[in-house]
């Protein structure tokens, strides 16, 4: 009995450690970003918060297979071609980017305005799918790109998705603002959330980038719940001129209700 209870004891004790050394060897690829895409050890260490002597053990895993690799001639790290194939696995076995991309190259082309589709993550947006317009000058986000919810019409259309004690919750959290434009205040937030949901898009003016716009609306699943965001985004001067913005914003929720029902989604099942 005794000798079965040690036993039980190690195995637990096993298991412990494995379930640790995944999740440090997830905090390492997670320290990598689009704004870091190469790190010292040191730098690992401070951004997943571990002792070097542990880095240098999980990297050395992560190395051999394939999720990490050292920069040639260089004492950083990047990550490795691995990430790369498990990424595409889950980009072309997720039917929503398929099901966008053709509609926001017609938008794009359409309005001369980069199309962004975005889900919301961890309170946060993701760029999902970005296709550009074929112009020179035009605003750019890459796929995997965050951004803080509230700065983004991507975003306030996500947000308004949110559960109401979920919404509470995060409009209690302290928010930075990215210009002299951005709502960080709860009240008014809260309010610009509320107009979001009442006439179904948002907009965003110069408020996550000076001289920018960016239009947003809901994209649906077939249950009618929010799945994800669609919008342009551009210099604002010409949202504001030609035909001005409602022209934007009935080609942006026109886009968004075309992408919608290839998913499914029924104008009858609106809520």
């Amino acid at each position: 009995m005794v000798r079965e209870t040690r036993q039980a004891t190690t195995e637990r004790g096993s298991a412990t450690y494995q379930i640790r050394a995944l999740e440090r060897g997830l905090d390492i690829l997670e320290a990598f970003t689009l704004a870091a895409p190469e790190l010292s050890i040191g730098e690992i260490a401070e951004r997943a918060r571990l002792p070097k002597p542990t880095i240098v053990r999980l990297l050395s895993v992560l190395a051999d297979r394939g999720y990490v690799e050292r920069v040639p001639d260089s004492e950083r790290y990047r990550l490795g071609v691995r990430t790369l194939e498990v990424g595409s696995v889950f980009l072309q076995s997720t039917s929503l980017e398929a099901e966008a991309k053709p509609i926001m190259a017609a938008l794009a082309h359409a309005t001369g305005q980069t199309a962004n589709l975005g889900i919301l993550n961890r309170l946060q947006v993701v760029h999902i799918e970005v296709v550009a317009p074929n112009r020179p000058v035009r605003f750019w986000a890459s796929v995997g790109e965050r951004e803080a919810a509230h700065v983004s019409g991507l975003g306030k259309v996500l947000l308004t998705a949110l559960p109401p004690e979920m919404l509470e919750d995060y409009l209690a959290i302290p928010r930075e603002a990215r210009t002299a434009h951005t709502i960080v205040g709860t009240t008014a937030l809260r309010e610009e959330l509320r107009i979001t949901a009442e006439r179904g898009w948002a907009m965003d003016l110069e408020e996550s980038n000076l001289g920018v716009a960016c239009i947003a609306a809901p994209i649906r699943n077939a249950a009618g719940e929010i799945a994800a965001a669609l919008s342009i985004s551009g210099l604002r001067a010409e949202f504001e001129a030609g035909e001005g913005m409602q022209w934007f914003v009935d080609r942006v929720c026109s886009a968004a209700g075309e992408i919608s029902g290839r998913l499914g989604w029924n104008p009858a099942t609106r809520v």
